[in-house]
């Protein structure tokens, strides 16, 4: 409870004021002591010269009721000469300091003089109750000039002192002046400390508030990653501050949110714009396979009647040949799948390498390599090697000669299925790979591409739009073949079996 009020605003303003009120009582408790403590020194110096010089003047009061007695044998002078006179003898001190001062032994031997004229005073007063004229007129005579002695040596005492005191004034003076020099510094002194007091109370109370002002202009120009401002030791800026830290870091969280909102929107509205490209390629493909495939059924049995013809004319070569060329017709439109098993695809290329080899026994060197556990184990999209395949037919071997290889590889690295197909055809120019690898917009003129490279590559970004390498296109024209020899191609497809693909029909 004491630490919060001392913490508080209003506890800082108290202490400030009460701190500020303690000092100028203690600066002005100083200066009076001060200026006190000279007087008591200056009375002290003139106490004794005071102290004869009313025994001066006492002895001179005196003489006036003697002498009306003298004269009258008044009871009221009486009265007043046995008072003066106790008075007087009760002034004089009883001990005195024995000194080699000869101020101090001129007052001794004046004491000695006083009780000398108060005993000739009662030896007057004598006389004249016993009617002896002569005898209290010689007294008094005797008293006035002892009195007039008396004087004489109060004077001489008096002027002794004044020599001494004068000798006194100039230490007196110095103290004065050292006095008043510490009184000045102790007044510099703690005004200075005054004024620090209050600047480290106001510096507690605008420091924060200067920091809000200049964080403000910050936010409102939209900079939310400035620091915190640091907690205040007064309890309610410290309140104010946290308030203050605690709506920066919600509008910064706020805006955040907002942004994050708007990304996941723009990231929803793009994936449903490539959802319905893909459904347009989708359907597009499903057109060209409804052209190409006429009627299935009247293409089957022809085929299978060729096939018979074939065998019952001994040309078993033509019947095993259309007979695996309806096979690969039927493994082409009998399934409707998007993403299928490795094993469907492998089973469609090798109907269709033996295709090939009969078409170009001599001149094609067909090679699939791949592990059998693979088959079933991985899925890869509809219709990934095949148009690959053909594309090196109609593309990469134009005018080469000499024997034509294309290597078909499945297999597995960085835990990633790598799909490969690679010929040593006349290779692409860089320049059309790269336009190859930037997906391009789906439109009429792709029917008449379906089952091409730029189809394939397409709907590989459209299944993984989220990974840039699936697919790369490395050729010969880069690597400073030499003149006369064919370059050759390899489309490298890259599928991280963990991440399924963004589309599954």
């Amino acid at each position: 409870m004491i630490k919060k009020i001392r913490n508080s605003l209003r506890g800082q303003m108290i202490i400030s004021i009460m701190g500020t009120f303690f000092i100028l009582v203690v600066s002005t408790t100083y200066i009076l002591f001060s200026a006190r403590n000279l007087q008591t020194i200056l009375d002290q110096s003139f106490e004794r010269e005071r102290f004869i010089k009313s025994i001066q003047e006492d002895l001179i009061k005196f003489q006036t009721p003697l002498l009306e007695y003298l004269s009258t044998m008044s009871s009221n002078a009486l009265s007043q000469i046995l008072i003066d006179s106790q008075m007087l003898r009760s002034k004089i001190p009883d001990h005195q300091i024995i000194s080699s001062n000869k101020i101090e032994l001129r007052e001794r031997e004046l004491y000695s003089l006083i009780n000398s004229y108060l005993d000739l005073a009662d030896s007057a007063i004598e006389e004249k109750r016993a009617r002896d004229i002569l005898g209290y007129i010689g007294l008094y005579d005797e008293m006035s000039a002892l009195l007039s002695y008396i004087n004489s040596e109060i004077d001489i005492i008096s002027a002794g002192r004044f020599l001494n005191q004068l000798e006194l004034f100039e230490v007196f003076i110095g103290k004065s002046g050292n006095i008043q020099l510490w009184n000045l510094l102790f007044i510099i002194f703690i005004s200075i400390f005054t004024v620090l007091l209050l600047l480290w109370s106001m510096e507690k109370i605008t420091h924060p508030l200067i920091r809000m002002s200049s964080m403000a202009g910050e936010l409102s120009s939209g900079n939310f990653s400035i620091a915190d401002i640091e907690s205040s030791p007064v309890y309610e800026i410290d309140h104010l501050v946290v308030a203050f830290n605690q709506m920066k870091n919600e509008i910064r969280l706020y805006i955040e949110e907002i942004h994050w909102q708007e990304k996941i929107k723009q990231e929803y509205m793009r994936e449903r714009i490539r959802n319905m490209n893909m459904e347009g390629l989708i359907r597009r493909m499903e057109i060209y396979t409804l052209q190409a495939q006429m009627n299935p059924h009247f293409l089957f049995n022809t085929l299978n009647t060729g096939m018979q013809l074939a065998i019952v004319e001994g040309a078993e070569r033509t019947g095993e040949y259309i007979e695996y060329l309806a096979q690969l017709f039927r493994h082409i439109i009998r399934n409707k799948d998007v993403i299928v098993p490795l094993r469907h695809e492998i089973e469609g290329i090798n109907y269709y390498f033996y295709i090939l080899r009969v078409r170009f026994a001599k001149k094609i060197d067909l090679v699939l390599d791949y592990k059998e556990e693979m088959l079933d184990q991985y899925k890869v999209p509809v219709s990934i090697f095949q148009p690959l395949v053909e594309n090196c037919v109609i593309h990469a071997f134009k005018n080469i000669k000499g024997t034509l290889s294309i290597i078909v590889r499945v297999e597995m690295k960085d835990e990633r299925l790598i799909l490969s197909v690679t010929d040593n055809g006349s290779g692409i120019e860089p320049e059309i790979a790269e336009k190859l690898l930037n997906p391009q917009p789906i439109d009429e003129s792709a029917l008449s591409r379906a089952m091409g490279l730029e189809n394939v590559i397409q709907r590989l970004y459209f299944f993984y739009p989220d990974d840039p390498d699936i697919v790369k296109i490395e050729t010969g024209f880069d690597k400073g073949i030499a003149q006369g020899s064919a370059p050759g191609t390899r489309i490298i497809i890259s599928i991280d079996p963990r991440r399924p693909p963004c589309i599954e029909f």
